[in-house]
């Protein structure tokens, strides 16, 4: 009697990473997704994707649509999230102060907090009648392609920034974006003596930004913000104006996190 090998199920590793890369591509599709659909974008089998969200609507993080039977996640995943952001000081204590600076400016605000080589947007401010950005909540950015980015590079030591560098996807988002590693050293070096940074059309075309970095106890900063506008709005009268301001904001934000 010959005997057929039976192929192993998929390791509790596997399975987890494949449950991730759909949450992931659900995370960009908020009006919901075709199986069909999230099938092609996670390179996943018709039945594997289906088998992944039939656990994550049993677990309540999915929901399908009963007429257009397309899937999107819930709030319960929102809510998670929302879990880990308030436990942050950092956002709780900014929050007030970005959004005072909104108003003041007339500009929308952001605030980021770095994670390995790139940055993820935790707040954002949009003052009434303020250019929509198209950042939101939640997005992941590179380093170096950003103001906030480069704002957190200077308070970094050379070592690290080129560690950062080289482990980060060096691409030409736009036409702006610098792609030289002696180049992004030189404009650190400028940051690190005006206290703030400068993303000039680097990571959207039409937007320039201000940044500022929030450091820590040891002066390195894992978080930053920003002021951004379309260009015209932004001459260098104006940046400079902005950047006072900003400096102003970073003091009392420190300040009341007791640094």
């Amino acid at each position: 009697m010959s005997s057929q090998k039976v192929p192993s199920a998929p390791s509790g590793t596997q399975s987890i990473q494949r449950i991730f890369r759909v949450i992931e591509v659900l995370s960009h599709h908020t009006a919901g997704m075709s199986l069909q659909s999230i099938s092609a974008e996670t390179g996943l089998a018709k039945s594997t994707a289906h088998r992944m969200l039939t656990s994550l609507v049993e677990l309540g993080y999915v929901v399908q649509d009963s007429f257009s039977s397309r899937y999107r996640l819930t709030l319960k995943m929102f809510e998670l999230g929302s879990g880990v952001v308030n436990d942050m000081d950092i956002l709780s204590v900014a929050r007030p102060h970005l959004d005072r600076l909104s108003r003041h400016t007339g500009e929308a605000v952001h605030l980021v907090l770095r994670d390995g080589v790139d940055i993820v947007y935790l707040h954002k401010s949009e003052a009434s009648g303020a250019r929509r950005m198209s950042s939101q909540v939640g997005l992941r950015t590179p380093l170096f392609c950003t103001g906030v980015g480069k704002a957190i590079l200077a308070t970094l030591p050379d070592d690290e920034v080129e560690q950062i560098w080289k482990k980060s996807p060096i691409q030409q988002i736009t036409e702006h974006t610098i792609v030289d590693f002696g180049q992004l050293c030189e404009q650190l070096k400028a940051i690190r003596h005006k206290g703030y940074a400068i993303d000039d059309e680097e990571n959207e075309l039409g937007i320039r930004c201000v940044a500022v970095a929030l450091p820590g106890p040891g002066g390195k900063a894992d978080a930053a913000f920003s002021i951004s506008s379309l260009v015209p709005h932004m001459n260098p009268e104006r940046i400079t104006k902005i950047a006072q301001i900003s400096l102003e904001t970073k003091a009392a934000i420190l300040r009341d996190l007791g640094l």
